[in-house]
């Protein structure tokens, strides 16, 4: 611990090696900044890709209702009882009551002045029933709570888009699980890539490590220097990703005007979003490269 924060007080030092190392390899260290900023691009556009779609994922799972028609013949208590019994189901989120009323009112509503005409003649033998608006706590579940209102005793329709619901969100589903696999693997890729880069520099350069050792370095002092020298790696490899995505994203948001076909299929705002995004690749370039240098050269010396 000593010798290293004796290292730390060097990092000024440190610091100038490692850019005078990265001066002097330039082909090797252009070709590692170029993998690196391929996979941080990849890994910045499904990281975008995947947390827009977690979002749109969220409102419309947030938007999807079931809705429950009771019987027209009921009084206000059965109908109000029948509200207990589907809150009381497990997973219901709420139940919103809708009068006999208020439903002919939607009803005219919809249909617009000519529904005005055919339909409020019918405010005194009011044909429909009352009806109820549900929200589930998981929108997996959906199908199965559907199915447990219907048996509910004068529950006359119940309806919440059938298959195509349930198709919809396992699609989004998976799109967001197979996005993180993904961004998991591009990460692991930039490890490797940036550790092997590093480790045919240190292969170069071993006469030069085993001489430092020879008047005395500490593997702290030949260590640091590499390991700052992948993080800068991964830093200048994120600078084009970050570039791309800060202006790419805004014009993709600006174009769409932030929807994407409905209100549903929302895009997050430019900022905080792709600023804090751009914080965290660059984050990860410079983490991904100070890992792979720590790997490689722990190979080369003893602790």
């Amino acid at each position: 611990m000593k010798e290293l924060l004796m290292n730390m007080k060097n990092l000024p030092k440190h610091f100038k090696t490692a850019l005078i190392n990265i001066w002097r390899n330039g082909a090797m260290t252009f070709s590692s900044i170029f993998a690196v900023t391929i996979t941080l691009l990849l890994i910045g556009v499904i990281g975008v890709l995947a947390l827009n779609v977690q979002d749109i994922s969220s409102n419309i799972e947030s938007g999807v209702r079931i809705y429950v028609k009771l019987d027209r013949n009921i009084d206000e208590n059965s109908e109000k009882a029948i509200g207990d019994q589907i809150l009381a189901i497990q997973g219901v989120k709420s139940a919103v009551y809708s009068s006999k009323d208020q439903e002919l009112t939607k009803l005219i509503e919809k249909q617009g002045d000519d529904g005005k005409e055919l339909f409020e003649s019918y405010r005194d033998d009011n044909p429909l029933g009352a009806a109820y608006e549900v929200e589930v706590k998981d929108s997996k579940q959906i199908a199965s709570i559907a199915k447990e209102i219907e048996g509910i005793v004068h529950v006359n329709t119940v309806n919440y888009g059938g298959e195509s619901t349930q198709s919809m969100v396992k699609t989004l589903d998976t799109i967001q699980k197979g996005g993180s696999i993904f961004i998991a693997g591009l990460v692991i890729v930039a490890l490797f890539m940036i550790s092997n880069t590093i480790k045919i520099t240190i292969t170069a350069r071993s006469t030069e490590i085993s001489i430092m050792r020879m008047v005395g370095a500490s593997n702290w002092y030949i260590r640091i220097p590499f390991m700052l020298e992948g993080m800068l790696i991964g830093l200048f490899g994120a600078i084009i990703p970050v570039i791309v995505l800060i202006y790419g994203y805004n014009a993709i948001y600006t174009y769409t005007g932030g929807a994407l076909v409905s209100t549903m299929l929302m895009l997050k705002e430019p900022m905080p979003f792709i600023r804090d995004f751009s914080l965290i690749l660059a984050g990860l370039g410079a983490g991904v490269g100070l890992i792979g240098s720590f790997v490689s050269i722990r190979r080369f010396l003893k602790f």
